[in-house]
């Protein structure tokens, strides 16, 4: 289950902030914490990283290119994108899929990262 305090924020942030495609995005993240699914949560918060960036409304529409640079923990982004390649590209064995012991603990704790990471990166971006 995702950390209370991350499921929490992830509760509260206000996706009337950001543009329809990351909007919907955030929809779909929500239900997959609620559905119990980890990975999809992994992959979706790495995934409104980029259209949080790249979409032409919400906050690509009104803040600077240099804000951008500066939003977020630089590491828990680029420990995301790290870990989304992971899941979505096989390219070995991967911590939490390999089926170990514990194995739900773990996709767990990483989705509680993710949504931090991801909630660090909105709330720099629409404050």
């Amino acid at each position: 289950m995702l950390a209370a305090a991350a499921q929490a924020g992830l509760a509260r942030f206000d996706g009337t902030k950001l543009g329809p495609h990351a909007g919907a995005l955030l929809d779909e993240l929500r239900c997959a914490v609620t559905a119990n699914m980890p990975l999809g949560a992994t992959i979706l918060a790495a995934t409104l990283v980029d259209v949080v960036a790249n979409e032409d409304a919400g906050p690509a529409r009104v803040i600077d290119g240099v804000d951008f640079a500066y939003a977020g923990n630089k590491a828990a982004l680029g420990w995301l994108r790290g870990r989304r390649n992971a899941i979505l590209h096989h390219e070995g064995p991967t911590d939490g899929l390999m089926g170990e012991a514990g194995a739900d603990d773990w996709q767990w704790r990483d989705a509680t990262r993710a949504v931090e990471a991801l909630l660090g990166y909105l709330d720099d971006l629409t404050e």
